[in-house]
């Protein structure tokens, strides 16, 4: 049984520091953007957008932002997934683009009716944070896989990093990713057993 994406997984860890002076390609950017876009989501919103941050000066407010934790401070780039949850009401432009999108030219209606029964405007925006948990995980096994250090960083002052991404109102910030090289080896996996 080919075991490649299991590989990834096992090498994954969460690295909270980096080599200095290391940055990340463009290109591997663009591949870990790709595998978050790529993510499933509950019917077929995408209620997401990245944000990748490279500049240095971003880079250490974005770290300021982060309470200046060593993953943070030491990251070569960051991709800040970031929730869309105004954008989620049920008559949106946005709404109506990703059904369109994912009834494939076929009827809407179903689409439409089910995520009527879901949406409550009181807890939207929880679950269009919850939805881009599965971009985050996409992106942290992509960066395992292309050899890069990665640490997903949940502690942050939200009003601070938004304002540093420069979100509009009804955009959160969710989730950051921290990248660059690791600075030391890998440790043992330390996981409860399968059963």
């Amino acid at each position: 049984m080919p075991s490649a994406l299991l590989d990834a997984i096992q090498q994954r860890f969460s690295c909270r520091e980096f080599v200095s002076g290391r940055p990340v390609t463009a290109d591997e950017l663009t591949l870990l953007r790709e595998a978050g876009r790529l993510a499933p989501s509950a019917f077929g919103l995408e209620p997401w957008r990245f944000v990748t941050v490279t500049d240095e000066p971003q880079r250490a407010a974005v770290a300021r932002a982060c309470y200046d934790q060593p993953a943070a401070a030491t990251a070569a780039a960051f991709i800040a997934i970031v929730a869309l949850g105004a954008a989620l009401d049920p008559d949106s432009d946005y709404v109506r683009a990703r059904f369109e999108s994912e009834a494939r030219g076929g009827d809407t209606a179903p689409i439409y009716a089910a995520y009527r029964a879901h949406y409550r405007p009181e807890t939207i925006a929880a679950w269009a944070q919850g939805q881009c948990n599965f971009a985050a995980a996409h992106m942290l096994l992509q960066a395992a896989h292309l050899g890069l250090g990665a640490c997903p960083i949940g502690g942050f002052d939200a009003e601070a990093l938004a304002a540093t991404l420069a979100l509009p109102p009804g955009e959160t910030p969710t989730l950051l990713i921290a990248l660059g090289h690791c600075g030391y080896a890998a440790p043992e996996r330390l996981r409860k057993p399968l059963d």
